[in-house]
C-alpha cells in the first residue's frame, strides 16, 4: 500500500505535470499562463467573492497565452478524495465566475474532467481524458467543445475501411515475396513506423515544439515521389538514415524491393491519419493484421498483446513508479505496460539533461519472445524513447534476480516451457514459471502488479506451491477481481490482479472486486459512466474519505492458512444483497433431485428432452427414442428447479410445470429442489434466484475456478445465502403465484386455440415443444 500523500504533494505534482505539457507555471517570466491560489486579475478577484463578500481562491487558473482569459480550473485533492465533488466544488465556485470552460480533478492518481456549458466530460476520439493536456489541446476544446478528434472528420476512417487497407497491406508483401507471416509482419511495422513518427513530426510542429524526426527521413518528403525514386530514396536516404539512428531495430536493407509494390502500400497509407483516427480502431487493424500475419494465431492468444488500456493505466498507478526505479516486463508483447510506465513517470518528473538520460536508457526494461519486440520498440521511441533495453528474449530461458524495482506485466497464459529447470520450484507450467520469473527478478522491496487468470488464485499443484513461495515472501499482498469479459472478444478468461511487495511479512492480504470499468465489453466497447477502477485505487492507497461501494475485504493471514491459502474473496466473503441481516445458507433448505441414468438403455422408450432458458424457463426441446440417445441425462420431477451451469448467470433457471413431469434433461445441467415446499415455495425461490441481485451474486461465485465459460456448481449454489420468508410474506405470494398462473394457463389455452385453427386436424399439438394444455378452457 502507498503512504498517504499531502496535498502539498499533489500541487506539485500537478506543477511538474503542466511544466512537461509546455504550460509556463514560474509567475515570474513574461510568458507566464498559469497561476496557483489566485486568478490574474483584480477584476476576477472580484467574480470570486461569495454572498459574505470571502474570496475563494481556485488551486489552479489556466489561462490562453499572451491574454488574461480563462481556459481551465484545476481542483487539487488528497489521495482518494472524491474527484466528482471536487468537479462541482471547482464548477460552481471557480469556472462559472471566471467562464473557465474547462475543469480538471486530480488527486495524484486519477484526472477527471467536465465541460462548463454542458457538463459533460473532455473526450479525445471518444476517449475520456485522464491527464492533463497542453496549451494547444486546451483551446481546440474550448473551440470545438467537450468532445474533439485528434484530425479534421474528413481524414478520419471507419473499422471496417481500416481493416481493408491493412488487408491489402499484407497482399502487397505476399506479392512482393514475403510468404513467411512474420517476414510480412516485420516489414509492415517498418514501414508503418515511417508513417506514425511523420504525423508525429508534423503534431508536435504544429504545436510549436520540435519535431522528434529529421525531416529528410519523413514520409511526407517521399510520399509525392515517382514510384522508382521513391524506392531509391527510401532505401539509400531514408534506410540509410533508420540504420544511423536505430541500427539495433531495423533491418540493413529495407526489405521491399518492387517499385510498383511500395507504390501501392504508399498510396493507401497517405490517405490514413493514424493519430487522428480512434484508438480502438487502430487497435482492431493492427491486430487483425497481427493475427493474419501470425499463421494459424488464435484470436484468444491475442489477449496477451492487448491488455485493456484502462486496465493498464491502473496497475501502473498500484505500482506508482519514480524517476530512478527500473521498470521490468518480462512478457511485454507490443509494450503497452512499458509505455504507459514511461509516460506516467515523465509527467511527474522535473525533466532535466540528468532525468532524461535516466529516463531513456535506464527505466525501461522488457522481454518479448517474438518478433513483436521489433514493435515494442518502435512504440518506445514514438512515445519518447525508452527502446533500447527491450530485447527479444525467451524470459523462461534468461532467470534474473534481484535486478528491477518493478515489474508490469501480463503473462502467457496456459503455456509449457522446457525451461522449468532453472527454477527453485521445477515445472513444465508456463503460469508457474512466470510468476517466478517475476518473484525472482525483482529487488529487495520491489514492487510488482501482475495480470493472472482466475484459477491462480486457487489452482494446486506447482501453480499453488509458487503461490504459497509468493505469499510467504511478500507483504501488502492485493488480489483486485476484473470482470469475466473483460478480454473480449480475445478470450472471455477471467483475470485479477495481484499487487505484492518483495519483502518481510505479509499479515493481511487486501482483496477488491471490480465489475464497471467505464466501458461496456464485447468487440465494440462503448464510454460508460461507471467505473470502478478509480475507487479501487482510493482503498488501495487506504486513502478514501467515503465509503467505497466496491466489494472489498481485508482477510488476516491466518484465514488464508485455514482456507488452504486459496486468493478467491468468496472463501472469505459471503456475497449477499445489501448485507441483509438474518441470512441462511441456502444450503440448508434444497437438496438435489432428479435420478440420473442412460436413455439408451430403453432402446423403445419414447423420452421428452427438455431444454432450460432466461425467457423460456423449462420447455420441451425435441423427443427421441432411447436408442438415438448418447449421453447420460436426468429425469426430472414437477417442481424440480433445474439451471445449466454455464449460463444461470443470465438466468437460464426454470420450475419445471406439471405438464413436463417425467421429462429428461442434459446429465451437465444441476436440479434440485425444495426440502419444504411450504416454508419455501419453488416458485419463490425461482423468482429469487432470477432477481438481478442473485443474478449478480451467481455471477461473482461462478467465478472461482477461472474457467472460460461460467460454472455455478452445486457447492457454490448452497453457499450462497437467502433471508427466508415468514408466513404471512408466503401466504401473499401465493395468492400472487396463483394469478398469475391462472392468467398464464389462460393465455396458454388461447394459443392452442389459434394454433388449432390454422394447422391441419391431424397436426400434433405437441410437436416441435408447445405445451399440451391441461385445463377445461380448450375443447
Amino acid at each position: 500500500m502507498q503512504v498517504r500523500r499531502l496535498e502539498a504533494s499533489v500541487v506539485h505534482s500537478i506543477c511538474t505535470q503542466l511544466e512537461n505539457l509546455d504550460w509556463v507555471v514560474d509567475e515570474r517570466d513574461k510568458h507566464n499562463n498559469v497561476t496557483q491560489q489566485r486568478p490574474k486579475t483584480e477584476v476576477e478577484k472580484e467574480k470570486l467573492r461569495d454572498a459574505n463578500g470571502n474570496l475563494k481562491f481556485p488551486d489552479f487558473v489556466l489561462y490562453e497565452q499572451g491574454t488574461t482569459n480563462p481556459v481551465a480550473i484545476i481542483e487539487a485533492k488528497r489521495p482518494g478524495e472524491s474527484l466528482e465533488k471536487a468537479l462541482i466544488q471547482a464548477r460552481d465556485r471557480y469556472a462559472k465566475p471566471l467562464g473557465a470552460p474547462l475543469i480538471f480533478a486530480y488527486n495524484d492518481t486519477f484526472v477527471s474532467t467536465n465541460y462548463l456549458h454542458n457538463e459533460r466530460p473532455l473526450k479525445i476520439d471518444g476517449e475520456d481524458i485522464r491527464q492533463f493536456i497542453d496549451h494547444y489541446t486546451s483551446l481546440r476544446f474550448v473551440n470545438e467543445g467537450p468532445e474533439i478528434l485528434s484530425a479534421p472528420q474528413h481524414v478520419q476512417v471507419s473499422r471496417e475501411e481500416l481493416i481493408k487497407i491493412f488487408k491489402r497491406q499484407a497482399n502487397y508483401l505476399r506479392e512482393a515475396g514475403l510468404q513467411a507471416g512474420l517476414d510480412r509482419f516485420g516489414a509492415f511495422s517498418d514501414v508503418l513506423f515511417l508513417k506514425l513518427m511523420d504525423e508525429l513530426s508534423q503534431i508536435r510542429e504544429h504545436a510549436g515544439n520540435e519535431a522528434p524526426f529529421p525531416r529528410h527521413l519523413r514520409w511526407s518528403e517521399f510520399q509525392d515521389k515517382k514510384p522508382p525514386e521513391r524506392l531509391d530514396y527510401v532505401r539509400d536516404v531514408v534506410w540509410q538514415g533508420m540504420n544511423d539512428r536505430y541500427g539495433e531495430i531495423f533491418s540493413h536493407a529495407f526489405p521491399i524491393t518492387s517499385p510498383e509494390i511500395f507504390d501501392d502500400m504508399v498510396c493507401d497509407l497517405s490517405q490514413l491519419n493514424f493519430t487522428g483516427t480512434d484508438v480502438d480502431v487502430k487497435g482492431d487493424a493492427f491486430e487483425y493484421f497481427l493475427k493474419n500475419a501470425y499463421q494459424g494465431i488464435k484470436i484468444k492468444d491475442l489477449g496477451e498483446y492487448f491488455t485493456p488500456r484502462n486496465i493498464v493505466r491502473t496497475m501502473v498507478s498500484m505500482v506508482d513508479p519514480r524517476i530512478g526505479e527500473q521498470i521490468y516486463d518480462p512478457f511485454c508483447g507490443t509494450g503497452g505496460f512499458l509505455i504507459e510506465a514511461f509516460r506516467y513517470i515523465s509527467l511527474r518528473t522535473k525533466l532535466t539533461e540528468q532525468t532524461l538520460d535516466i529516463l531513456k536508457n535506464h527505466t525501461i526494461y522488457g522481454n518479448e519472445l517474438t518478433v513483436t519486440a521489433r514493435v515494442a520498440r518502435m512504440n518506445m521511441i514514438l512515445y519518447g524513447d525508452g527502446h533500447s533495453n527491450v530485447q527479444q528474449n525467451d524470459s523462461f530461458a534468461n532467470r534474473v534476480e534481484g535486478k528491477h524495482d518493478i515489474v508490469l506485466t501480463n503473462p502467457p497464459y496456459s503455456q509449457k516451457t522446457r525451461h522449468g529447470n532453472l527454477y527453485d520450484i521445477p515445472s513444465q507450467s508456463g503460469d508457474a514459471i512466470a510468476i517466478q520469473h517475476c518473484m525472482d527478478s525483482l529487488a529487495p522491496n520491489g514492487r510488482a502488479a501482475i495480470l493472472v487468470k482466475e484459477d491462480f488464485l486457487t489452482e494446486g499443484g506447482d501453480v499453488g506451491k509458487v503461490r504459497d513461495v509468493m505469499l510467504n515472501s511478500a507483504r501488502n499482498f492485493s488480489i483486485v477481481s476484473l470482470p469475466r469479459r473483460l478480454f473480449e472478444p480475445y478470450t472471455p478468461t477471467k483475470t485479477s490482479i495481484i499487487y505484492f511487495e518483495k519483502a518481510g511479512t505479509r499479515n493481511k492480504t487486501f482483496f477488491f472486486v471490480v465489475r464497471n470499468v467505464g466501458h461496456t465489453f464485447g468487440a465494440r466497447k462503448k464510454s460508460l459512466p461507471e467505473n470502478d477502477l478509480p475507487e479501487v485505487m482510493s482503498v488501495f492507497n487506504r486513502d478514501a474519505d467515503h465509503d467505497p461501494v466496491i466489494d472489498h475485504a481485508i482477510i488476516p493471514n491466518d484465514s488464508i492458512m485455514q482456507a488452504g491459502k486459496s486468493l478467491w474473496i468468496y472463501d472469505y466473503v459471503d456475497v449477499v444483497p445489501q448485507r441483509t441481516p438474518g441470512l441462511v445458507p441456502l444450503g440448508e433448505h434444497i437438496e438435489p433431485s432428479g435420478s440420473r441414468f442412460k436413455p439408451s438403455d430403453s432402446e423403445n422408450e419414447l423420452f421428452r428432452i427438455l431444454g432450460v432458458s432466461n425467457t423460456r424457463g423449462i420447455f420441451l426441446n425435441e423427443e427421441s427414442f432411447g436408442r438415438e440417445i448418447k449421453q447420460s441425462y436426468i429425469k426430472v420431477n414437477a417442481g424440480d428447479l433445474v439451471y445449466n451451469p454455464h449460463r444461470v448467470n443470465v438466468g437460464s433457471l426454470g420450475l419445471v410445470p406439471d405438464d413436463l413431469d417425467g421429462g429428461i434433461v442434459s446429465g451437465v445441467y444441476v436440479v434440485f429442489k425444495s426440502k419444504d415446499p411450504e416454508k419455501l415455495p419453488p416458485e419463490y425461490l425461482l423468482r429469487l434466484l432470477k432477481s438481478r441481485a442473485y443474478l449478480d451474486i451467481i455471477r461473482a461465485y461462478d467465478t472461482k475456478h477461472g474457467a472460460v465459460r461460467a460454472n455455478l456448481n452445486w457447492e457454490q449454489l448452497c453457499r450462497m445465502k437467502i433471508k427466508l420468508p415468514d408466513k404471512q410474506q408466503i401466504e401473499g405470494f401465493n395468492s400472487k403465484q396463483a394469478q398469475y398462473n391462472e392468467l398464464k394457463k389462460n393465455m396458454r389455452c388461447v394459443d392452442n386455440e389459434l394454433t388449432r385453427m390454422i394447422e391441419p386436424e391431424d397436426s400434433n399439438p405437441n410437436h416441435h415443444g408447445r405445451s399440451v394444455c391441461q385445463g377445461n378452457c380448450c375443447p
